[in-house]
């Protein structure tokens, strides 16, 4: 069930992760199920944490733990007086019929499908006739579970689940009952128990409806984000530029935490025995306080040359927003960017804003007919001498040189220093060596050569790039 809810609460963009489902867990296991507002409370404190993320698990919480519906059958509290007695006499008749038709039990039992356990009703027509809601929620959640209504995802499918859950409920047994009651002459109990059937449908139907509005939430949202993950960074449409900032946003936040875990763990070394034992000295020798030994993890310096030109220039913006939102990882980059001449803009990307960095990059070295060979050359003397066995060069560009020198002799070389050259083509590789492209000769100097125009295919190159450096 927590399992469950946790998924509906993901749909809602609540946070939540496996250590946080744990504690919940165990929060259901202390506070039981018994008192709705002390459980609300408590999940609230284990898997809520802002503000927007309370307010989406109150709504999440309301649709997901439904109290039972109010018995049609309950006296009013504001009442009148003049009827208080009247709604007495009924009860008392109530109870001696009760009191009569005790005797019947047994026959009404094998009917019905006899009674569970403490006198409570087993079966739906015995829950309908005692208008028992609680009992009802609860055969309907389980026969719910039964039928898989938590894997529906369309309102299309609502009619569908909303039948399969009244046939694991008993409607077969029912329906059975309503027949015999007309065949028997007693018109009455068969028109109630048609009421009741009707109103439990329409009870299902809405439950069923609840559900798949929790857990398709932000289902159109989540469905366009993956499909911008996965479309030609050339074919987008400017009005998807902020859902594409914040999704760039969301999976470099998520691949920084993975690697800042792996480049934690890979720092500790071997066990200092001296630190060890000095630490521990207040506890009669017993080892309570280890010490490991630093192992010294170089961080890893990237160079990164982006053609800005034509259409490459779109997958360029969004490959250094995304380069650019891991820094916590990836601090030692530097950035050049260019069409004919090739100019550095670390700097400008670390300070201003990325999209305007990006338009200004696009105004001063965006002109001009493509030239690899100048480019390569300026990249040469901007960080040649830097460039050593830690050094990671990436080439982003369609190796179009416009018939010109495409500057593989200089490739040569930084390829000779550096501990990677890597070159991400936008392009299909069904048409690199085609025309003016110059994707042999240049990837002959190359460590990696890959297709890269997505999002995905950004996200997967910086992360072996990252698995790699540690």
């Amino acid at each position: 069930m927590i399992a469950d809810f946790i998924r509906v609460l993901r749909a809602a963009d609540v946070q939540v992760s496996p250590a946080e489902a744990i504690d919940a867990a165990a929060v259901i296991d202390a506070v039981g199920m018994s008192d709705r507002g002390l459980l609300k409370h408590a999940l609230s404190h284990s898997l809520a944490k802002t503000e927007i993320e309370k307010y989406a698990f109150d709504e999440c919480f309301e649709s997901y733990f439904m109290p039972p519906r109010a018995s049609q059958s309950s006296v009013q509290e504001d009442a009148p007086e003049d009827g208080q007695e009247e709604s007495q006499q009924n009860a008392e008749a109530a109870d001696q019929e009760g009191d009569e038709e005790s005797d019947a039990q047994p026959a009404n039992a094998q009917q019905g499908g006899g009674e569970g356990q403490n006198g409570a009703p087993a079966d739906l027509t015995q829950m309908l006739e005692a208008n028992d809601q609680a009992a009802l929620q609860a055969a309907m959640a389980e026969a719910a579970s039964a039928v898989g209504v938590q894997e529906a995802r369309l309102f299309t499918q609502q009619g569908m689940f909303s039948r399969r859950i009244i046939e694991a409920m008993g409607l077969e047994g029912l329906d059975r009952n309503i027949r015999e009651a007309d065949d028997g002459g007693d018109n009455e109990r068969a028109e109630k128990l048609r009421q009741g059937r009707a109103q439990l449908f329409e009870d299902i139907q809405d439950f069923v409806e609840r559900q798949i509005a929790m857990r398709t939430k932000n289902a159109g949202r989540l469905l366009r984000e993956d499909a911008l993950s996965r479309i030609r960074l050339s074919n987008l449409d400017r009005s998807d530029m902020v859902l594409m900032r914040n999704l760039i946003r969301r999976l470099a936040k998520r691949l920084a935490s993975r690697h800042s875990r792996r480049r934690k763990k890979s720092r500790r070394g071997m066990l200092d025995v001296r630190r060890t034992l000095r630490r521990n000295l207040s506890f009669d020798g017993a080892l309570f306080d280890l010490a490991w030994r630093r192992t010294k993890v170089e961080r890893p310096k990237l160079i990164v040359l982006c053609d800005v030109s034509g259409s490459v220039a779109a997958v360029s913006r969004f490959f250094l927003m995304f380069l650019y939102s891991l820094d916590e990882v990836m601090p030692r980059t530097r950035s050049f960017v260019f069409s004919n001449r090739a100019g550095e803009i670390s700097d400008l990307m670390r300070e201003g804003e990325a999209d305007e960095v990006m338009e200004q990059a696009l105004r001063q070295y965006g002109g001009g007919s493509t030239d690899y060979g100048m480019a390569l050359q300026d990249l040469a003397e901007a960080t040649l001498d830097k460039i050593d066995h830690r050094t990671t060069v990436m080439v982003l560009g369609d190796a179009r040189s416009n018939y010109g020198d495409p500057g593989h002799l200089v490739l040569k070389e930084i390829h000779e220093r550096a501990r990677r050259v890597i070159w991400l083509n936008p392009e299909a590789e069904a048409v690199w060596n085609s025309g003016d492209s110059e994707m042999k000769r240049l990837g002959a100097y190359c460590t990696q050569v890959k297709m890269c125009n997505s999002i995905r295919h950004v996200e997967r190159v910086l992360d072996d790039l990252l698995k790699q450096s540690i």
